[in-house]
């Protein structure tokens, strides 16, 4: 990009340009809608000369390709490229805005059954440990999404075509070192009905977790029977907010490495801020394995964190907001929890 086209808009410029390619206004702004322009930023990619000019490499389309659109501003020295993509049954790149996917999703698709469910509403994906939900920089799961799951193909949108190309997005959230199940949103619509599930408590979530030490189940009066097994009540408030989780000790184990583990599963009744792992190291003095934030700091906390936190969401159950249908995904503990679990074990406690 040359000073002779400052202050030009992006269809212009092509026209002057490549007029062979881009013959009238239409047409460009037709590109541009479709996504088929991409900008690299004069500070992200690399000129290699040769015999016939100045060429780009491939290479450098890559991650800093943005993809243009109308009211892009255009700088000195940037280089515009016309870049095309079979469409592969996934969200536009007018829609992502960037050419490939973030380099993280190899670490998404690592995970088995990376995606759960999916239809023309939501997805349910299996989120994995160290990865935001949403964060800075692309290093996050919402800008992983549009790579790995489909664009709606209903009535709905095909006669609303802006609702198609909706980002994807997390419903809620899931702490950073937390692994498991993800419901994600496909459309305006459908952010709004699952988020009022979630604020009016309609979607029952189970999370699996691996503690310190064998914590002690509640008396009769602070526990209560759910399909067949007795849960132990924590009603213990977090950040001046009623928090509840109820919790049972699936499995206890002793091992020569780290002494007493104990796999927890844990049902929480609110969503409060790290309630979990709160509930868990404030009141029953068990924190979980891998947790930097609540493990109190001891040496043998110190030498787990490495491994990652042991906690995840392992089943999600609602009705679903849009076709009524019952919906339940559950996934299995991570492998790395039953290696935890076998590591040097001595014994088995229960």
């Amino acid at each position: 990009m040359s000073q002779e086209y400052k202050d030009e808009s992006l269809h212009r410029i092509l026209c002057k340009m490549d007029p062979d390619t881009f013959p009238s206004a239409s047409q460009s702004r037709k590109a541009i809608e479709h996504g088929r322009l991409v900008v690299l930023r004069a500070d992200d990619y690399c000129l290699c000369a040769s015999a016939s000019g100045g060429t780009t490499l491939d290479s450098t389309i890559s991650n800093v390709g943005i993809i243009a659109d109308s009211s892009i501003t255009l700088h000195d020295g940037d280089v515009i490229a016309i870049r095309s993509r079979l469409d592969n049954g996934s969200y536009p790149q007018s829609c992502t805005k960037y050419v490939d996917p973030p380099t993280n999703i190899k670490d998404f698709l690592a995970v088995e059954n990376s995606v759960l469910f999916e239809d023309d509403h939501i997805a349910i994906v299996n989120k994995p440990g160290g990865l935001d939900c949403i964060g800075e920089k692309r290093n996050d799961l919402q800008s992983i999404l549009p790579f790995v799951l489909r664009p709606p193909d209903n009535k709905t949108t095909k006669n609303n075509p802006s609702s198609q190309y909706y980002i994807p997005r997390p419903v809620h959230r899931l702490d950073r070192k937390t692994s498991g199940c993800v419901l994600v949103a496909k459309s305006k619509n459908a952010m709004r009905q699952f988020s009022h599930l979630f604020a009016s408590r309609q979607v029952k979530k189970s999370y699996c977790a691996i503690t310190f030490g064998m914590p002690t189940p509640f008396d009769k009066n602070n526990s209560t029977t759910i399909d067949g097994e007795e849960y132990s009540i924590i009603d213990y408030p977090i950040d001046g907010k009623d928090a509840v989780t109820l919790w049972r000790v699936v499995q206890t184990v002793t091992t020569k490495k780290y002494g007493k583990l104990s796999l927890l599963h844990c049902l929480p009744k609110t969503g409060r801020n790290h309630q979990i792992r709160r509930h868990l190291s404030y009141c029953l003095k068990t924190s979980i394995v891998g947790d930097n934030k609540y493990d109190g700091g001891g040496d043998m906390a110190k030498k787990t964190r490495e491994l990652g936190m042991f906690l995840c969401s392992n089943r999600i159950e609602f009705v679903h907001a849009i076709d009524k249908s019952n919906v339940s995904i559950e996934i299995p503990i991570p492998h790395k929890f039953s290696a935890l679990l076998e590591l040097n074990r001595i014994e088995v406690v229960i």
